[in-house]
């Protein structure tokens, strides 16, 4: 990660703290990024949220989600980021989806001759009423386990042209949570 891309997930990030009501517990999960414990942070973030019984809009949900992808805690949070209590949008708007929540893709049927063809879409963030999905791209392990780390983040959609995000490409978690937010029409990019 740059030092561009990090100063720009640690404005994010102080966001996200921003959501917790106690000066303390913001300055712990702060205390968390300074000290590069993201992945605790990350969990205490999310289990102090569901302390609090606050509700968290999707627009910061999104966030949270695209954040602990990126510091490879997904897997261990994901649940539990989608549980937490909702508030503020329209219901069916932009979405943060556990896993399991939806039907698995071949991607192939989204991207045909694409190098991802052969992995599988893990619907991950959906907007109802347009019908964008972004999807974690994963491949099949030998065992037949979806792989740890997604290869990848495919946002695609009626009338939109699938775009890929290889996850070795700097920023593609965030730069695919961009990409679904912008330009849809029906709401999703506001905040």
């Amino acid at each position: 990660m740059s030092a561009r891309e990090y100063a720009a997930e640690a404005v994010v990030w102080n966001r996200l703290a921003g959501l917790l009501a106690a000066g303390g517990d913001r300055e712990e999960v702060q205390a968390c990024w300074e000290i590069g414990e993201q992945e605790a942070g990350l969990e205490l973030l999310v289990d102090r949220l569901l302390g609090q019984g606050t509700g968290v809009e999707e627009s910061a949900r999104a966030e949270l989600a695209v954040m602990a992808e990126q510091w490879g805690e997904w897997e261990w949070l994901g649940m539990r980021i989608a549980a937490l209590p909702h508030v503020g949008e329209e219901t069916g708007r932009l979405r943060v989806l556990q896993d399991g929540a939806e039907e698995t893709w071949p991607a192939g049927f989204v991207l045909p001759e694409h190098p991802l063809a052969a992995s599988v879409l893990v619907p991950w963030i959906v907007c109802a009423p347009c019908g964008r999905v972004l999807a974690r791209a994963h491949r099949r392990e030998e065992w037949g386990s979806l792989s740890f780390l997604a290869e990848g983040y495919v946002v695609f959609g009626p009338g939109l042209a699938p775009v890929v995000f290889l996850r070795e490409e700097p920023g593609a978690a965030w730069e695919a949570l961009a990409a679904m937010r912008n330009g849809c029409g029906c709401g999703c990019d506001r905040g």
